[in-house]
């Protein structure tokens, strides 16, 4: 079985845990294959701790989803840069893209958002458990 690549939009402490779910979906092999973040320091944390090789870190998160092609993205970043990120990441047409909660700043954001997943076929999946 081949393994899913998967690629992580900011590295901060949501992104470790999402990564460890991704590492730990039993019979589904995943990859950390790519990570973008524009804080030095955190991409090689990041990096480091999950076995990204340098060459598969970014600065430039576009550019990371445009040479990487992953199957998945997680979009963990702060919910101000969810809907622009989310649409740059649906027009390269992963399998699906989860994002962190809260989904938008606001409606015309999040209707935006499905609008570009729907257009290129891709699920969007909003990580929401529980409110605050």
């Amino acid at each position: 079985m081949s393994q899913y690549r998967t690629a992580i939009i900011a590295c901060g402490i949501i992104a470790r845990v999402h990564a460890r779910g991704w590492l730990g979906v039993p019979g589904q092999p995943t990859a950390i294959a790519a990570l973008a973040d524009t804080n030095a320091d955190a991409r090689r944390e990041f990096g480091d701790f999950f076995n990204v090789g340098q060459e598969h870190r970014y600065a430039d998160y576009r550019e990371m989803l445009d040479k990487e092609r992953p199957d998945f993205v997680d979009v963990c970043s702060w919910h101000q840069q969810h809907a622009e990120m989310v649409i740059a990441a649906a027009a390269r047409r992963p399998k699906a893209i989860i994002c962190q909660k809260p989904m938008a700043v606001d409606l015309g954001e999040a209707d935006a958002m499905l609008t570009a997943c729907e257009r290129n076929g891709v699920k969007l999946i909003i990580a929401f458990q529980r409110p605050h």
